[in-house]
């Protein structure tokens, strides 16, 4: 699993959980203390909800505007609720949460000396995230 796919895991669990206290291991298992748990968004809803977003911060900073995403999530099938508050906290997230997120997304890639790509993007977001 590559750094921004850790990195982006990280930040949905703890916007969906409600809490900072994960580690993404490079297995995909998040460590939660001292439990190390596998994600099964097809058995779990919350499970599917923090993939969802997960991808959708990703897609986000590799170029997908918010509006394309969430259009993006409508033909994929997602609900209109769900893609609605996806596409409103992809277009909530601060300049310094993204710019929190790309520093996450380079420690993890310092973690295990992964060379950083075009997948792991380091370009600003100056439009709020728009």
């Amino acid at each position: 699993m590559k750094a921004i796919d850790r990195a982006c895991l990280q930040y949905a669990t703890q916007v969906v959980v409600g809490r900072d206290a994960f580690y993404v291991a490079s297995d995909v298992r998040l460590l939660d203390g001292e439990r190390l748990t596998a994600l099964d968004p097809s058995d779990s809803v919350l499970d599917a909800v923090i993939a969802l977003l997960a991808s959708t911060m990703k897609l986000h900073l590799l170029g997908c505007t918010a509006g394309q995403l969430f259009n993006d999530l409508l033909r994929a099938g997602v609900g209109e609720q769900l893609a609605e508050r996806v596409h409103d906290h992809v277009g909530d997230v601060s300049d310094p949460e993204w710019a929190a997120l790309r520093a996450r997304i380079r420690w993890y890639a310092d973690e295990h000396k992964q060379a950083l790509d075009s997948t792991q993007p380091m370009t600003e977001v100056t439009d709020g995230g728009q």
